[in-house]
């Protein structure tokens, strides 16, 4: 058979060869998938564009809008990472939010769920930072009531087994607010150049900070969101 005719070996694919990896003839989205060292999957069909106006997710109906391969850009991603389908809670499209952000008197323009790109804080937004702020007493590691022009530093464990890559950040691994000195020499030092090193002994203040975990009741851009501290690991 020739290269041309040949077809991918992923099973049910049948799409035309593009190329081989690790000997196995694939077509261009397997081979890809094989390439960025991700477990190979089904490839869904293109759709002509216009078929579909909202999310085809019906466990219960998503009132999304539709972005890609018939579902919204939520259950998407949810698939594209080959998790299961599950409801987006508290969805409502951006002209229900209203054009200016929600945030105490800010009036920006509104990024995302109805707060500019500032207090929505990619994904962990200003309502919950406040609400971290106060389970803190309103300081810092450190102890200072003062973060500085910079603002407070949103710390993470970089440990976290939730599967993100390093330089971010989910609800399962935040630990709380630093002013910027505690975060990049403070805890950073700890952390990174005294802890791992044989025979220094634990700093108490330091080990009781990562110790612990930031959980979240309720939705995290909501005014009504709570925060508790729960131990690493819960």
């Amino acid at each position: 058979m020739s290269q041309g005719a040949e077809a991918c070996s992923f099973q049910g694919c049948g799409r035309r060869f593009r190329a081989r990896s690790e000997g196995v003839p694939l077509c261009k989205s397997h081979y890809e998938q094989a390439r960025q060292g991700i477990p190979l999957r089904p490839i869904r069909s293109k759709l002509p564009a216009g078929l579909y106006t909202k999310c085809q997710f019906n466990a219960p109906p998503c009132d999304r809008p539709h972005s890609s391969g018939g579902y919204c850009s939520t259950h998407y991603q949810q698939w594209s990472d080959g998790k299961p389908l599950t409801p987006i809670r508290g969805w409502q499209s951006q002209a229900e939010w209203g054009p200016t952000c929600r945030y105490a008197d800010c009036k920006a323009d509104s990024h995302s769920r109805g707060l500019c790109i500032v207090h929505y804080g990619r994904g962990i937004s200003q309502f919950a930072r406040d609400a971290i702020l106060t389970l803190q007493g309103g300081r810092c590691l450190c102890g200072t009531s003062d973060p500085g022009q910079r603002g407070w530093q949103l710390d993470h464990a970089h440990g976290c087994t939730s599967g993100h890559e390093p330089q971010n950040y989910c609800k399962d691994c935040v630990r709380g607010l630093l002013c910027i000195s505690c975060n990049r020499h403070g805890l950073g030092w700890y952390e990174g150049a005294f802890r791992p090193q044989p025979g220094n002994a634990p700093i108490p203040i330091f080990e009781g900070w990562i110790s612990r975990r930031v959980r979240f009741h309720g939705e995290v851009d909501s005014p009504e969101i709570k925060v508790s501290y729960v131990p690493c690991g819960q």
